[in-house]
Parts: C-alpha cells; sequence; structure tokens
C-alpha cells in the first residue's frame, strides 16, 4: 500500500544506496502509517461540454482553465473525485512533529506515497468499468495544477458531498482536512491519447 520507491524520491534519495538506518526508519513509519490510515474514496461522472478554449461545462458549475481544457479535449465526460487517508494520519503526523523531526519527515513522505499508490487503486478499477464501455481516462488533474484555480475545491467538496462521504472538510483559507486529501478531474475519452498531448 506504500510504493518504497516513492518515499524515497520524496525523501531525495535518486539511486543513491539508502542506509540500514533510514531503511529501518521508513520500515517502522510504514508500519505506523498502515494502522492509522482509514483510506476512502468516492467519484461522479458528469456530461462535459466545452464552451470556448478555457471555457468548460460540467452542467453543475463551469470551469475555466486552458489547461485543464486541453487535459479534456474530446471528452464527452468527466469524473470529479476526492480521496483521503483520513483524520488519524494526520494525529500522527502532528504528533511526530513534536516528537522527533526527523521521523515527521519519513512520516510525510510514506504518507504522501500511500494516498498516491490508495488512488492508483481506485483509478485502475475506474480505468476497468470504462474500458467496458469503450473509454480512456485522461490524466487526473487538481485544483491548483497550471492555471487551475484552487477556489474549485469548493465546488468539489460541495457536489461531491465530502464532509459526509469520505470525512473531508475545506477550510476558509482552501486547505483540506485531513491533510493527506486528494481531489481531481479525470477525463473518459473515446481516444486513447498519449499524456503529453495534454499538458
Amino acid at each position: 500500500m506504500i510504493n518504497r520507491s516513492e518515499t524515497l524520491r520524496y525523501l531525495g534519495y535518486s539511486g543513491d544506496e539508502v542506509d540500514e538506518n533510514t531503511l529501518r526508519l521508513i520500515e517502522e513509519c510504514e508500519g505506523l502509517l498502515k494502522k492509522s490510515a482509514n483510506p476512502r474514496s468516492t467519484y461522479k461522472v458528469f456530461d462535459l461540454k466545452k464552451i470556448d478554449d478555457e471555457t468548460l461545462d460540467m452542467g453543475v458549475f463551469k470551469i475555466k482553465s486552458k489547461a485543464l481544457s486541453r487535459n479534456l479535449s474530446g471528452c464527452k465526460n468527466v469524473i470529479l473525485f476526492a480521496a483521503t487517508l483520513g483524520p488519524r494520519v494526520d494525529i500522527l503526523l502532528q504528533k511526530y512533529s513534536k516528537l522527533s523531526q526527523v521521523k515527521a519527515v519519513v512520516l510525510q513522505a510514506s504518507a504522501a506515497s500511500m494516498i498516491e499508490v490508495y488512488i492508483d487503486s481506485i483509478e485502475d478499477e475506474i480505468r476497468l468499468e470504462a474500458k467496458e464501455k469503450g473509454l480512456y481516462l485522461r490524466p487526473r488533474f487538481s485544483p491548483g495544477y497550471a492555471d487551475l484555480s484552487l477556489e474549485y475545491q469548493r465546488d468539489i467538496f460541495k457536489i461531491l458531498d465530502l464532509p459526509r462521504r469520505i470525512g473531508a472538510t475545506l477550510m476558509d483559507n482552501l486547505i483540506m482536512a485531513p491533510s493527506k486529501t486528494v481531489t481531481a478531474f479525470i477525463g473518459l475519452s473515446e481516444e486513447d491519447k498519449n499524456v503529453c498531448d495534454y499538458i
């Protein structure tokens, strides 16, 4: 449930040999996270219309973003997606931020890897369902990336009812809680195109 190589990448290792003490610390942090995490996710599919080069209409709300518009080019549907590791991971991170800065850093890296692995697993399930319908997924695209405003988090949280469905909340400053929470748009297309075509 945690990609060790991704954890090492977050920690700044790039092909360097990792010492035994670091590996033991990572293993310990992985164990703590596995006991604390309660991964949850939810998503909905919406019809999608392109208004112009930067405006998309999902029916429930409109989005202005040239980058997202490129990503979703040719898509007639879009998935609103959200996932979280749950509040106990935040409690764990806060605890070790006071007890051990070194362990806190490793926990942060391991938790970042864990949420990515979890999202990838859910996305794989969605991909299989889409394939049965002759559809392909575009790369997920989150608010805050490129020119897609974080303000759209407000719409996503409301439409997906994230406080009730996965226990995630959005603060006034647009910070999500739990901290290891991800929201994203995922396009559904009849064309299987390369990621590089859209970013």
